[in-house]
């Protein structure tokens, strides 16, 4: 390595551990657990929301009767579970998302919740399905349809905006580059398509909203390798989009960021902006972890967290040691001051049912 790059590569040590400093210097990583869901298996891309102070979990998909490796099959289900706040207890309302629903995207707005597109056994669903909690009992309505079926995008809400990136039409399909919005104040407009991000069309990206602006982390699609052989690509690039209204028309103008240190693909999302400042992720795909291909000797998600300052747009490790192994295919929620991590597969095949929150406090230490 010449005199500039080593130059270069000590800079950039130093930028990490002074990021990792100042945030620590102020808050501290505080975790918390709800009681976890009834399903013991848990479930992977679930759709989660809150509407009139209440939680809600519902669908995704799991492995009831066995591993795959074991000739279990996969399942997707179609049920929602609510937590009071306060309560130690789920409820469970009934099967009533239509045909069992996974690897889709939610927000909450307004004390609505919106679940958009996602996958069955079969399809790719081109559905919007607005819930909400009134008179004791949840409301459930048709919204308006996707330009096409859509599943493993990922997406979040600015404002009134929710706009999804991303995905595959089909289960065969091919990683997409498409970004389409709809607002959440007119929903008579139905969704529009949005300018494409300057990259290559992926699945399974990491999304976040910070100062008016949405963010596109990570993701993956498939490139062909030196053997003429397809294999997992996973993505470090990053992006932001800032949303602008002339009248009845959004648009806006995509940024390149930093690179991300590692992959994220399939992290959680949207990713928590813990302290109101800083992204937190916690889990995803690395190009490593991608690399192992036998469910059986997979070495699970790993446990590091790592930091986005937007305004700075620099990166940077926590400094502590790993608490457990990450998740990946996960929806977040925030709720009652907290980001909870609902529920997610820690290895191929394997779910937790724990709910995990996290937020930051000044004075505060790990537990």
């Amino acid at each position: 390595m010449n005199t500039t790059n080593k130059l270069i590569s000590m800079i950039g040590l130093i930028v990490t551990t002074m990021i990792t400093y100042e945030i620590k210097a102020q808050e501290s990583i505080v975790w918390s657990e709800l009681p976890p869901l009834p399903d013991t298996a848990g479930r992977a891309g679930m759709f989660a929301g809150v509407s009139h102070g209440r939680l809600f979990c519902m669908g995704g998909a799991n492995f009831p009767d066995g591993y795959p490796w074991e000739g279990g099959r996969k399942k997707w289900h179609n049920d929602i579970f609510m937590l009071e706040a306060g309560a130690n207890q789920w409820q469970q309302l009934g099967n009533v998302l239509p045909g069992g629903l996974a690897y889709g995207v939610s927000a909450s707005y307004r004390d609505r919740m919106v679940l958009v597109g996602g996958s069955t056994a079969t399809e790719h669903s081109d559905g919007t399905w607005l819930f909400r909690w009134e008179n004791g009992a949840l409301k459930m309505e048709a919204g308006p349809r996707l330009p096409h079926p859509l599943a493993n995008m990922a997406g979040t809400r600015v404002g009134s905006l929710l706009i999804v990136v991303g995905g595959m039409e089909k289960p065969d399909g091919v990683p997409l580059l498409c970004c389409y919005g709809l607002d959440l104040d007119a929903l008579d407009n139905g969704w529009f398509a949005l300018p494409e991000w300057p990259g290559e069309g992926r699945i399974l990206p990491v999304t976040g909203s910070f100062g008016g602006k949405f963010y596109l982390f990570s993701g993956e699609n498939k490139k062909r390798n030196a053997a003429g052989l397809d294999q997992r690509h996973i993505f470090q690039d990053a992006f932001c989009f800032a949303p602008a209204k002339t009248g009845n028309r959004w648009s806006g103008e995509w940024q390149r960021l930093s690179d991300l240190p590692v992959g994220m693909s399939a992290g959680a999302n949207p990713a928590p902006l813990v302290a109101g400042r800083a992204f937190l992720f916690w889990g995803g795909v690395d190009r490593l972890t991608a690399l192992h291909a036998l469910p059986q000797t997979h070495p699970g998600i790993g446990g590091e967290l790592l930091w986005y300052d937007p305004a700075a747009d620099r990166w940077g490790y926590q400094e502590e040691a790993e608490r457990e192994p990450g998740r990946v295919t996960l929806p977040t929620v925030d709720w009652n001051g907290r980001t909870y991590y609902i529920s997610g597969e820690v290895k191929p095949g394997i779910r937790t049912n724990r709910i995990t929150g996290v937020t930051a406090e000044k004075g505060q230490r790990k537990p």
